[in-house]
């Protein structure tokens, strides 16, 4: 098949190591070298809304497009993404929708994938067939005929070098909708997912396309969207992609208002219900982090602080998921929530390039790279190393959106845990977790806090490899009303969340000595995610966190 470009090898910020294979990540730029055998393959596109500046209409403007997809390219590179979320055509009403036979304009399209191509760095494509498909008898006969004809066209000219194909964005969702028209219920979802999939994978059966993500993936009155992400499970839409995507921007974490976590247990319910099991992927990640909900007296310095923290929580939480892919939403060019959620301005110039949200875009830099993660650096495992910044190392899981009535810019549950010089088992010092006191008012947070949990992520694990994660744990401080109890989870090691990895003990209220937890696992994926859990009832301490290949 004759494709725009040729299957892409992935570039410099996606080069797969395995046994002394490539020296891009080995050497990392830092001087380092990878263990024999260790693997590192990055997973993280960036949502940078190129193609946004690729419409030339108007003259006067294309000499400052050039200079922004340039430069946005460039920000993908130095972030070490393996590329860009992009869409076919990225602003509504731009182009007509096309039916049979008609010819459609990729210009715009090929002038952002041959940048990309030539920076070496990959796509994902949204198609945007609910916008660009005449639809005359709604998803009748017709509607598929052009629908074929316009997907067979992109087929033909892209073929299977994007990472992925999405048919919709958010179709569920009015607001996003074309022209005023209604969002889509959860049948017309799926048959035109249906629609989509079929065709592409009769061009090219190497095409691989996502499911349309919904705006949440429970199900919940609160939002006026005509989906969630289990209604489209149940539906049967995991029959018509190969990985199922969703959207992630209302709260992050096990204590959050309509969690991620629960992604797994709702493949599981689809699973039971007949329908396949697939890898998944989060095609929007990004959480509500206007100012307010921080807090309304923060000063920028603590705004950024607070989404530091959360850059380094939300890797990690991602990663624990066993995630395909995780694009980042946004580097640039989101009008969402006014820009709150982009961390490079195009509309403010400094210098050659443009202004960056320096606290955040470092934590991205520094963390979402699996070199800072490499299992050849070590766990700090004793915790005798300090870990000042609170987005790195060891990271408390916490909610994305401050509890109500905080008003701080370091997370609550920051407040339970810490590296303490007393109490260790070798060395000097441990990680203690605390008795967990805090309970809002208000009836959203009224969960509170329901545990701690400390997470670190390991990078450069080798697929098809088994490991064992081992730790001690003890009761420090007991309480005879509420004993403590303590798991020590392997996390997202699995793509497709079957495989779990975990060993639990409870305490009673006497003061116990050091004792060890093991977990064993299987890699799927290159990385796990090493949880110390608590439930926040007495004091526990835990040192000589430990992982080895078996």
């Amino acid at each position: 098949m004759k494709r725009f470009h040729d299957r892409l090898l992935l570039g410099a910020a996606c080069i797969i190591i395995a046994a002394g294979c490539s020296k891009s990540l080995h050497n990392g730029g830092d001087g380092s070298s990878g263990a024999v055998g260790e693997h590192l393959e990055s997973n993280i596109i960036y949502n940078g809304n190129i193609s946004l500046y690729s419409f030339n209409r108007w003259p006067e403007y294309e000499e400052r497009n050039n200079l922004i997809r340039s430069e946005i390219i460039r920000h993908i590179g130095v972030l070490g993404g393996i590329g860009s979320r992009e869409a076919i055509w990225n602003s509504y009403g731009s182009v007509a929708p096309i039916s049979y036979g008609e010819e459609f304009d990729f210009s715009y399209n090929d002038k952002v994938i041959a940048e990309l191509e030539a920076a070496g760095l990959r796509y994902c494509l949204q198609i945007k067939v609910d916008a660009l498909v005449v639809n005359p008898d709604d998803y009748g006969p017709v509607w598929r005929q052009n629908l074929e004809w316009y997907v067979g066209l992109i087929a033909r000219r892209y073929g299977d070098a994007p990472l992925y194909y999405i048919p919709m964005n958010e179709p569920d969702n009015e607001g996003q909708r074309a022209n005023g028209a209604p969002a889509l219920t959860t049948e017309q979802i799926i048959t035109v997912q249906k629609a989509v999939y079929e065709t592409l994978k009769g061009y090219d059966p190497d095409i691989m396309v996502a499911s349309s993500p919904v705006c949440l993936l429970e199900d919940t009155s609160e939002y006026d969207f005509t989906s969630s992400g289990r209604q489209v499970l149940m539906g049967g839409i995991t029959e018509y992609c190969d990985y199922f995507a969703f959207h992630k921007h209302v709260d992050i974490g096990e204590d959050g208002r309509y969690s991620e976590t629960k992604l797994w247990s709702l493949m599981d319910e689809a699973e039971a219900a007949g329908y396949p099991r697939r890898p998944a992927l989060v095609n929007e990640n990004g959480t509500w982090l206007t100012l307010g909900l921080v807090y309304p007296e923060a000063t920028d310095e603590e705004k950024h602080r607070f989404k530091s923290y959360w850059v380094g929580n939300d890797l990690i939480q991602m990663k624990s998921l066993g995630l395909k892919y995780i694009v980042m939403y946004s580097l640039a060019g989101s009008l969402s929530q006014d820009g709150e959620y982009n961390i490079v301005d195009v509309d403010t110039q400094e210098g050659s390039g443009f202004k960056v949200a320096q606290q955040e875009y470092n934590a991205y830099l520094e963390l979402w790279n699996p070199l800072a993660h490499r299992i050849s650096k070590g766990i700090n495992g004793g915790f005798e190393e300090a870990n000042p910044d609170k987005s790195r190392g060891w990271v408390v899981s916490f909610r994305g959106r401050s509890f109500n009535g905080v008003g701080r810019a370091e997370p609550k549950e920051w407040d339970y845990v810490s590296i303490v010089d007393a109490g260790a088992r070798s060395g000097n010092c441990c990680l203690e977790m605390r008795p967990i006191d805090f309970k809002p008012s208000a009836s959203i947070d009224a969960g509170g806090i329901t545990a701690n949990r400390c997470r670190r992520l390991v990078e450069g694990l080798v697929p098809g490899h088994s490991y064992r994660v081992s730790a001690w744990v003890k009761l420090s401080v007991g309480n005879p009303d509420s004993p403590a109890s303590v798991t020590l989870r392997a996390m997202g090691f699995h793509s497709y969340g079957k495989e779990k990895a975990e060993a639990s003990t409870d305490f009673n209220w006497i003061v116990s000595e050091y004792e060890r937890l093991d977990v064993t696992f299987t890699a799927d994926n290159p990385w796990v995610v090493i949880s110390l859990e608590h439930n926040g009832c007495g004091t526990v301490c835990w040192d000589d966190v430990a992982i080895a290949a078996l």
